[in-house]
C-alpha cells in the first residue's frame, strides 16, 4: 500500500467507532462493525456524490457508475501519463495487454481530464465538503477524508 493511502486509512481508523486493528476498514454501522459495508452503499453515499460535485455526473443522472469506473479511469490516466503498459496490465491483473489498451484505456478530452481532476480533489482534500458520515449509536459524527 502506498504511504498516502495508508495515511488516509490510519486517519479513518482513528475517527471511526470501529477502528480496532482487526476491524473492517469500512465497517457496517447497522451491523455494529461485525461485517464490512456493502460496496453499493459506499458508491451511493460517497462516490456518486463526489462525482456529481466534480461535474463527472449530473444530479439524478441514472447511469451505471461505481468502483469499476475507477479501474477504467486509472488505466486511462496511467497510459496517458506514460506509464509502461505492462505495468498497467499487471496492476489491473489482466492476462492480455490488449484488454488493458483496448477496453480499459480510453482517450480523454481536456474537459474529461479536468472533471476527473476535480473529482479526485473532492475525494481526497480534507477541506472539501465531501465527507464520510459515521453513525455511532444515536450520535452522528463527521470525519473528513
Amino acid at each position: 500500500m502506498v504511504p498516502l493511502l495508508a495515511g488516509f486509512i490510519r486517519q479513518w481508523q482513528e475517527q471511526t467507532p470501529y477502528g480496532q486493528p482487526t476491524a473492517w476498514v469500512f465497517a457496517s454501522t447497522r451491523l455494529k462493525g461485525k461485517q464490512p459495508r456493502v460496496a453499493n452503499m459506499l458508491v451511493e453515499d460517497h462516490l456518486r456524490p463526489a462525482a456529481v460535485k466534480a461535474g463527472v455526473l449530473k444530479e439524478g443522472e441514472k447511469v451505471r457508475f461505481g468502483f469499476h469506473n475507477l479501474r477504467h479511469s486509472l488505466a486511462s490516466f496511467l497510459v496517458r501519463k506514460g506509464t509502461d503498459v505492462k505495468t498497467v496490465q499487471k496492476m489491473l491483473r489482466h492476462s492480455d495487454v490488449a484488454t488493458t489498451l483496448g477496453i480499459y484505456a480510453h482517450s480523454m478530452s481536456e474537459d474529461r481530464l479536468a472533471a476527473q481532476d476535480d473529482m479526485l480533489a473532492a475525494m481526497m482534500t480534507p477541506s472539501n465538503a465531501v465527507s464520510l458520515h459515521i453513525r455511532a449509536g444515536s450520535t452522528l459524527t463527521r470525519a473528513e477524508v
